[in-house]
């Protein structure tokens, strides 16, 4: 049978992972499923706390959002909040907005990037907005919603270059059992595979702090 010109072909209602592609591999003709072209170049879509990441052979982009809060973190001692498997060889970006809460004022968050493998070059950076510009008595104290013109406020600001360094605590929190918004960034250089985690622990033993519903990160592979 002849073959029909893609112009004069049925028109598909919807792109869709099944979808076969006529390609050229080195000279021999195969059929692509949109699976793997997706693979290739496109995004993944982490739903909870724990998947895996894209694997694209071009520069691969995850998302994960956490859909419910996870467990309330009563301890000082880290809990795994975010899972991403099988973040391989290559320099990543990671972001993480993390939203959180603490139930007393005095208590704020540890937050820990931790890869399961090896990480030859790693740099961690957290930034938090601050209750107060000057006040000493108040360094450390997140607050989300200032009753007053953030300008002039100064951000709490961890940094680390060590692959598990702690990013915090920060001293606690203005109102207790209300949404915190934190910004985590790392860059990292992975030689040996492995996972990507983020760890919390609450700042002070016996009092609680959650990660929550909406905590979004993005996992970019660079090379």
């Amino acid at each position: 049978m002849a073959d029909t010109k893609i112009s004069a072909l049925t028109a598909a209602s919807v792109a869709s992972a099944a979808n076969e592609f006529a390609i050229n591999e080195a000279g021999v003709s195969k059929k692509l499923t949109g699976t793997l072209l997706k693979a290739f170049v496109g995004r993944t879509l982490i739903t909870g706390n724990s998947g895996t990441v894209g694997q694209g052979v071009a520069i691969a982009e995850t998302s994960q959002i956490l859909t419910a809060n996870n467990a309330d973190i009563p301890t000082t001692t880290l809990v795994t909040q975010l899972t991403a498997s099988t973040v391989g060889v290559g320099w990543w970006l990671v972001e993480y907005w993390v939203i959180w809460q603490s139930n007393v004022t005095t208590t704020g968050i540890c937050f820990v990037v931790d890869h399961t493998g090896t990480a030859a070059n790693f740099q961690a950076t957290r930034i938090d907005p601050l209750a107060s510009a000057t006040a000493l008595a108040t360094v450390g104290i997140f607050d989300q919603q200032p009753t007053t013109a953030i300008v002039g406020r100064l951000p709490s600001v961890w940094a680390t270059r060590t692959d598990g360094g702690a990013l915090g605590p920060n001293a606690g929190v203005v109102a207790i059992n209300v949404n915190c918004m934190t910004y985590i960034t790392a860059i990292l250089l992975v030689t040996v595979s492995g996972n990507l985690l983020l760890q919390a622990r609450s700042g002070v033993a016996s009092t609680i702090t959650r990660v929550c519903a909406g905590t979004t990160a993005k996992y970019t592979r660079l090379s």
